[in-house]
């Protein structure tokens, strides 16, 4: 076989799996990125959200407790009310100035005067936004205590009737940033592992082509090709030798037709061993036709275990994404939880406050109650952790799903290949059957061929215009057995050249 069509072959083949595997990396990874912003984007928010209904449930707290003191006391007790590492509340008037300030040189001032690190009036801000809606959030940047640096930060605030009051909290927002860093981390580091797979699927896939399509170039091409050949030559030897005697016969026989009679019986032994060697021909066509029918019934069992196996892991995607629905359901459960768990903690925060307003008499009532509170705080963070947890398993469980609806993939492609396999197979059956025949009607014709030699020695009268005709065509029998030859030959030359080149690759 030509060495430069066997590259080519092979390097097709490697050429179309490196596009088929490029593509299938980009919609993985553009997918993954896809999915990665989505997520990052509601973890973000969930962030927000938490610290927003925290600051909320603080401010009723403290506004419900407010709310039982007279206007001194009140602002008092804002004034003095800590949670938290740097957690305080802060009281503004509808007015547009500060009633109530930790830094009590702030009271009074107007909040025009009150600006961030980027010169914004905010708290003026967070007073129009909560005199339209009577509550409202507000996200500017302010000094962190502690630090020499400012931080984002997020302030929530809520209009209580009483005394008109606007009561505010904030928390900052550095915590936020650092597990939205971490979150995109993960992300990037799955891009990083999705472009690694495909690179070594890439790279086994070339290696793999290259060798099977060697294997198949040599063993149903080059072999058969020098089989064939190798047979060529010994027919055209064969034909050769036999044309040279028929020629010698026909002289023979324009000379003496005593002597036809004795060429025609060789020429009717010859037959017979024509006939025998035919024979076996269609034994060994009539093997391959069986070979080749088991092989179908082989390929054909392969099928249906890859139905099989094709089955099985839908079954197993159905089972991994079942788990999927039951792990967010866990994460409704511990939400619920949470939201118990923070009212408790609101109950023992007002209970404590009532408890510091009864004096001696509710002393013990307000050990309780930080106890409680303690607790609660305790069932959060736990239920945090466990919801954490829960997510990784959802987490995980949606790479799995994705990595099964892979192997799905490829489980259809192969399935594909068989079923072409088969269609190959069949072609192959169908050959090998019409082979099968046509060596039949040989071996036939052979044996009518001896019926007529036999019936020629009763007619020796027309042998001899027979003979003159039979010269001729001896004559053009033998160029063609001279051009097999010399095509044979050339064709043993390209494959010992084509075996040569595979020996160096």
């Amino acid at each position: 076989m030509n060495s430069s069509l066997k590259v080519k072959i092979i390097g097709l083949m490697a050429l179309f799996m490196c596009c088929l595997v490029a593509v299938l990396s980009y919609v993985s990874v553009t997918s993954t990125l896809q999915r990665g912003e989505v997520r990052l984007r509601e973890y973000q928010d969930m962030l927000y959200k938490q610290k927003t209904d925290n600051m909320k449930n603080l401010v009723e707290a403290i506004s419900s407790t407010a709310s039982l003191m007279t206007e001194d006391e009140a602002k008092q007790f804002v004034r003095n009310a800590r949670y938290g590492i740097d957690g305080y509340f802060l009281v503004i008037n509808t007015n547009g100035s500060v009633a109530v300030h930790i830094d009590q040189p702030l009271e009074g001032q107007s909040l025009t005067t009150i600006k961030d690190a980027d010169n914004q009036a905010f708290l003026l801000k967070l007073l129009e936004q909560c005199k339209e809606k009577g509550e409202g959030t507000i996200q500017y940047t302010w000094l962190k205590p502690g630090s020499s640096k400012t931080e984002p930060k997020l302030s929530y605030g809520k209009i209580i009737g009483k005394w008109n009051w606007l009561v505010v909290t904030g928390v900052y927002l550095d915590d936020v940033a650092a597990a939205v860093h971490k979150e995109e981390s993960d992300i990037q580091q799955e891009v990083w592992t999705t472009v690694q797979r495909y690179l070594l699927i890439a790279a086994f896939a070339l290696v793999l082509i290259i060798a099977v399509a060697g294997f198949f170039l040599n063993r149903y091409i080059t072999r058969p090709l020098t089989g064939a050949i190798t047979k060529v030559n010994t027919y055209a030897t064969k034909m050769d030798e036999t044309v040279t005697t028929q020629a010698s016969f026909s002289i023979e026989l324009s000379s003496s037709v005593s002597e036809i009679s004795a060429t025609m019986e060789e020429f009717s032994s010859s037959a017979i061993l024509i006939s025998n060697h035919s024979q076996g021909v269609a034994d060994s066509a009539a093997q391959t036709l069986q070979r080749t029918r088991q092989g179908v019934a082989e390929v054909e069992a392969l099928m249906e275990k890859m139905k099989e196996i094709y089955n099985d892991n839908q079954v197993n995607i159905q089972e991994i994404v079942a788990l999927g629905h039951k792990s967010k359901e866990v994460n409704k459960i511990m939400e619920f939880i949470n939201n118990i768990a923070s009212q408790t903690r609101l109950i023992a925060f007002n209970a404590a406050l009532e408890a510091a307003s009864a004096g001696e008499a509710g002393k013990r009532f307000g050990v309780v109650a930080l106890e409680i509170r303690r607790l609660a705080d305790s069932v959060m963070e736990s239920t945090k952790e466990i919801e954490t947890k829960s997510n990784e398993i959802v987490a995980a469980v949606s790479r799995q799903v994705v990595a099964s609806e892979k192997n799905t993939k490829g489980i259809e492609e192969g399935m594909a290949y068989s079923e072409r396999t088969v269609s190959i197979i069949y072609d192959i059956e169908n050959a090998a059957d019409q082979t099968t025949d046509a060596v039949q009607q040989i071996v036939l014709s052979i044996q009518q061929q001896q019926t007529a030699g036999e019936q020629v020695l009763t007619a020796l009268r027309q042998i001899k215009q027979g003979t003159n005709d039979n010269t001729t065509m001896i004559q053009q029998t033998k160029t063609i057995s001279k051009e097999l030859a010399n095509l044979a030959e050339e064709l043993e030359r390209v494959v010992e050249h084509g075996k040569k080149v595979a020996t160096a690759d």
